[in-house]
C-alpha cells in the first residue's frame, strides 16, 4: 500500500496560480464590459484581425474627413452671414444715394452715412474665424482690406491718378469731365495691381477643400470680387466728391456713377452668397453620406469585435466569487500549524 501526501505549500502554490489566472481573466472581462469589444482582438478574431484593422482604418479616415467638413462648414456659414451683412450695408448706401437731394444738410448726412458704411463694410470684410480671415482667399492669415480712413493710401492714390491724368480739381470739373474721370478711375479699380496695392491684400484664389474621396469644392471667397470693388468705388467717390464745393451738375455725375456701382456691388455680393450657399449644400450632402458610411462600418466592426456585455458581466461576477473563495482558502491554509495540535 502506497500513501501520498499533500503539503500546505503545494496547495497554496496551486491557489496562487489559480488566483493569478483569475485576476488576469477578471481584468480582461472588466475591459470587455467597459469597452464592449474583445480585450485581445488577435486571439479572438484570428484570421479576421486584418479585416477588423481595415475597417478601423476606414473609420478613422471617415472621422477625419467629417472633422475637415465641419471646419469647412463653419467657414462657409460664417462667410454667408458676413456677406448678408455686406449686402445690407450696400443697400444702406443705395438708399442714401437715391435719397440725395443736393442740399447742404443732406450732402453732409449722406456723406457721413456712406463713410460710416464703408468703415463697417471694411470691418465685416476683415472678419476672422478660428484665426482665419474669411475674405482673404488662400491668404487666410492676412487681413484682406486696408482701412480707407485710417491708412489713407487709397485716397492719395486717387488724387495721384487724377493729377497724373491731367484732370482739374473736383471743384473745377464739369459734369462731363467728372464722368470721364470716374470712368477712367473705375478702370483702375478693376486693375489688380491698383486694387492690391491700395485696397485689398486678399488672394484671387479661394480655399479648396476635399469633402469626400472624389469631391473637391471651394469653401471660401475673397475680397477681390466685383461686389467688393464696386462697393469701395461707390463709397469712396461719394465720400470724396459729394462735397459743397463741387458744382451741383458735377455732383449729379458722381451720384449717378456711385448709384450704378453700388447696384453692381449688391448684385456681386449676392452672387458670392449664392456660390457659398451651393458649396455649403455640397459639403452638407457629403457629410451625410460619410455619416451613413460610418454607420455601416460601425455595424461591421461591432459584429467582428463586439462581445456579449451581459455574458462578460456574468464572467466578472463568477471570477470575483472565485477570487474571494481563493483568498478565504489561502487565509485558512496560512493559519494551519502543527503547533496547534501539539
Amino acid at each position: 500500500m502506497k500513501t501520498s501526501f499533500s503539503s500546505t505549500h503545494s496547495i497554496q502554490t496551486t491557489l496562487l496560480q489559480t488566483m493569478a489566472r483569475a485576476q488576469n481573466d477578471l481584468a480582461k472581462a472588466n475591459k470587455e464590459v467597459t469597452t464592449g469589444v474583445y480585450a485581445d482582438l488577435g486571439a479572438e478574431l484570428g484570421a479576421k484581425t486584418s479585416r477588423s484593422l481595415d475597417l478601423s482604418r476606414d473609420m478613422l479616415r471617415i472621422e477625419s474627413q467629417m472633422t475637415t467638413n465641419s471646419v469647412a462648414t463653419q467657414r462657409l456659414t460664417s462667410s454667408e452671414e458676413a456677406l448678408s451683412q455686406l449686402a445690407d450695408i450696400g443697400q444702406a448706401v443705395m438708399d442714401s444715394l437715391v435719397g440725395l437731394s443736393g442740399s447742404s444738410t443732406t450732402l453732409d448726412v449722406a456723406r457721413g452715412t456712406i463713410s460710416s458704411a464703408l468703415s463697417t463694410f471694411t470691418d465685416v470684410a476683415n472678419t476672422s474665424v478660428s484665426g482665419e480671415y474669411l475674405f482673404s482667399g488662400t491668404n487666410s492669415d492676412v487681413k484682406p482690406m486696408i482701412s480707407y480712413e485710417e491708412d489713407g493710401v487709397l485716397s492719395q492714390a486717387i488724387d495721384d491718378f487724377r493729377v497724373a491724368g491731367g484732370y482739374p480739381a473736383p471743384a473745377d470739373m464739369t459734369a462731363g469731365e467728372m464722368e470721364t474721370f470716374l470712368t477712367d478711375l473705375r478702370t483702375q479699380f478693376n486693375d489688380d495691381a491698383f486694387w492690391s496695392t491700395n485696397v485689398s491684400q486678399s488672394s484671387n484664389a479661394n480655399i479648396s477643400t476635399r469633402i469626400s474621396p472624389t469631391e473637391v469644392v471651394e469653401t471660401s471667397t475673397n475680397a477681390n470680387s466685383e461686389g467688393f470693388r464696386s462697393f469701395v468705388f461707390a463709397s469712396v467717390i461719394s465720400a470724396k466728391f459729394l462735397t459743397n464745393d463741387v458744382p451741383e451738375q458735377t455732383r449729379r455725375a458722381v451720384t449717378d456713377s456711385a448709384t450704378n456701382a453700388i447696384g453692381k456691388a449688391i448684385s456681386g455680393v449676392n452672387d458670392q452668397r449664392s456660390q457659398i450657399g451651393l458649396s455649403t449644400e455640397r459639403v452638407s450632402k457629403a457629410t451625410v453620406s460619410l455619416a451613413d458610411q460610418k454607420a455601416i462600418i460601425e455595424t461591421h466592426i461591432n459584429e467582428l469585435q463586439g462581445v456579449d456585455v451581459y455574458e462578460a458581466s456574468t464572467r466578472v461576477s463568477a471570477l470575483q466569487s472565485l477570487l474571494e473563495a481563493s483568498y478565504t482558502l489561502t487565509s485558512r491554509i496560512q493559519q494551519l500549524s502543527l503547533v496547534n495540535y501539539l
